[in-house]
């Protein structure tokens, strides 16, 4: 099967870079995430603070919130904002919730002993605060490295302490992702796809249809297209697979599209929607050095998807990258620097007629019908 794209013929856009804390610099390799203010992104790595990076008029700025908090400087695993004052992250065995309308910051301990920590958060429940923790257990006398417990559990933080609503125990080799009102756990030994409401309770959804029908296609121990990590659209009804034998794979359940899945990019990874579904975000990452890429995303394409374009000779792991709302970027930092891809400032010869996304999806059809790819121009 070939891959609906080849990245070596991608476009490129020019990003901006900034030192991170201004000209004379002084931090590196800090972790950023996304936050409910316009144009910015937050940091807990530049001081005892939560500090949002923002980008007023292409340039930089910084602002200090929450600077009574100590000891959350480090890695996290980062969320959406919760809502539009409320963000939240976990660190090791804690969870760190700040509300910037009441300047309130509390930390939940989530696990107790040593042998625990926390390997994933999703938001299950803004409202209601419950949040799903996946927490990795150590056994007592474990057979190698990879023989761990892993349980998912669901947790309300509304009050001043930590309850389990929920607690369900995966099968070895278990990933999970999650949408707004479905989780997703994939057996990846079992190649099974479980599917569950936010309240952990058996559900259904089309890919689980889909994976299904095309489990063979998708077997990972054959050197097929396989798959272990899954990413779907938030608004579409096609998801990304990725991290199998080839690289990331196009699948869909629309009603009325083929179903069957397709390569669609050699040896990629990390995918990302933006919050407002219209591109994604992803690492090429062989051969070296990793790059950054984008790829707009419309239902005029066949398969939802168009062509890649770069956006930095630089990779962002987790971490290291995330979106800007109002207007959309993708920013990511490395070493001492901070990169920022606006994608809808961007010059260009129909601006102040269409979007520049519009505009990316217009040419690139017209590219595509020319060259009579994916069915068009026929």
């Amino acid at each position: 099967m070939e891959p609906l794209y080849n990245i070596a013929e991608a476009g490129a856009l020019v990003s901006q870079t900034f030192k991170i804390g201004g000209l004379f610099g002084g931090y590196r390799h800090i972790s950023i995430f996304p936050v409910p203010q316009d144009n910015a992104v937050g940091s807990n790595d530049m001081g005892n603070a939560i500090t949002v990076i923002s980008f007023p008029k292409g340039k930089i700025d910084y602002d200090k919130y929450f600077r009574h908090v100590e000891d959350i400087a480090g890695r996290g695993k980062y969320l959406p904002p919760i809502s539009s004052d409320l963000i939240g992250f976990g660190q090791v065995r804690v969870f760190h919730l700040f509300d910037f309308k009441k300047k309130l910051h509390r930390e939940y301990d989530i696990v107790f002993p040593v042998t625990q920590y926390i390997d994933n958060i999703a938001i299950a429940d803004a409202r209601q605060r419950r949040f799903l923790f996946e927490i990795e257990s150590q056994k007592v006398n474990p057979k190698s490295s990879f023989d761990v417990d892993i349980f998912l559990q669901l947790v309300e933080l509304s009050g001043e302490n930590h309850k389990v609503i929920k607690e369900i125990k995966e099968e070895p080799g278990t990933v999970l992702t999650t949408t707004k009102d479905r989780v997703f756990l994939y057996q990846v030994f079992g190649r099974q796809l479980l599917v569950f409401n936010m309240n952990l309770e058996p559900a259904h959804h089309p890919l689980e249809d889909v994976v299904k029908q095309y489990k063979d296609l998708l077997n990972p121990f054959e050197k097929k297209i396989g798959f272990s990590r899954i990413r779907l659209h938030p608004n579409l009804p096609f998801a990304i697979l990725y991290g199998g034998y080839r690289g990331s794979t196009f699948i869909n359940w629309s009603k009325d599209r083929d179903n069957t899945p397709h390569l669609l990019i050699d040896y990629t990874t990390d995918f990302s929607f933006s919050p407002d579904g219209k591109w994604v975000v992803f690492l090429k990452d062989y051969p070296e050095p990793a790059m950054t890429y984008i790829m707009p995303v419309s239902e005029m394409y066949p398969h939802y998807l168009g062509s890649p374009i770069m956006i930095s000779k630089n990779s962002f792991k987790a971490g290291q990258g995330a979106w800007t709302t109002n207007p959309t970027a993708f920013v990511g930092t490395n070493l001492d620097k901070i990169y920022r891809c606006d994608l809808e400032n961007q010059d260009f010869p129909e601006k102040g007629k269409m979007s520049f996304h519009d505009y990316i999806v217009q040419e690139d059809l017209r590219k595509l019908t020319r060259e009579k790819r994916q069915g068009l121009g026929k």
